[in-house]
């Protein structure tokens, strides 16, 4: 039993309007019935936070997916975070390298992180700043979610580059037969997550979760990233766009 991923990324609107890149990523790596899946979100404040949204989703993914191949899923939070630390010490040391010889700071590449490591039966979130991520179950067992983290003030969060980023990194477990696995960067949730913020939207999720089911990776790919692309989403919000959904196959 392995993993159907599908994912998308769509230029938020006021991106589009000043010529700017898409400043989310996304990357995913299965190793067995593993998968590790991540969704950096970059900081618009921030020059080259689209580079270091890609190169920290993709190295974490990596990264993590080959040091949990002895399969530490079932292990405690205090035996999984230092793997997990120690894949961030190596992304930010591989910014860090980078700033100093194009003359920047690593604070340029700031980004969040919002992950999942799991197996079908269950795994961790792993987050930092913003972001959702979730679990759907199989049977009436209510979703996991791992709720996004801001600071004082509006549209403040925490960031993979930040000092502090350890006491920032969010460790959740989740048991359970698992449908399917949600990540988001903060421009979906208007339209994915319920009102009060605390849950998956099911009039939006449901189909979606239900069309994937159905259709080939490709065909899935490209009708989540017309959604997201879609223009209503534009009076929604104007921010980037990203969302992955993992299907246990």
């Amino acid at each position: 039993m392995g993993w159907r991923v599908l994912a998308a990324s769509a230029t938020g609107r006021a991106h589009l309007d000043g010529g700017l890149p898409c400043q989310d990523a996304h990357a995913f790596v299965q190793t067995g019935q593993a998968l590790v899946a991540v969704v950096c979100d970059g900081a618009g404040s921030a020059a080259h936070s689209d580079v270091g949204a890609q190169q920290v989703s993709r190295s974490v993914a990596t990264a993590l997916a080959a040091a949990l191949q002895t399969g530490p899923l079932a292990l405690s939070d205090a035996a999984l975070r230092p793997v997990i630390e120690t894949t961030l010490d190596n992304a930010r040391e591989q910014l860090t390298l980078q700033a100093a010889r194009q003359g920047l700071n690593l604070s340029d590449y700031a980004c969040t992180l919002v992950g999942v490591v799991a197996e079908p039966h269950g795994g961790w979130f792993f987050h930092i700043g913003d972001g959702v991520a979730a679990c759907v179950f199989q049977g009436d067992l209510p979703d996991a979610v791992s709720l996004p983290a801001n600071g004082e003030y509006a549209n403040e969060t925490w960031f993979v580059t930040s000092s502090d980023w350890r006491e920032q990194l969010r460790l959740d477990r989740f048991e359970g037969a698992v449908q399917a696995l949600v990540l988001m960067s903060d421009g979906v949730q208007p339209f994915a997550m319920a009102r009060g913020g605390d849950r998956l939207f099911a009039p939006f999720m449901t189909p979606v979760l239900r069309y994937l089911a159905d259709v080939d990776d490709a065909q899935g790919n490209q009708a989540l990233h017309a959604t997201l692309a879609d223009p209503r989403t534009d009076a929604i919000t104007g921010d980037d766009k990203t969302l992955l959904i993992a299907l246990s196959a």
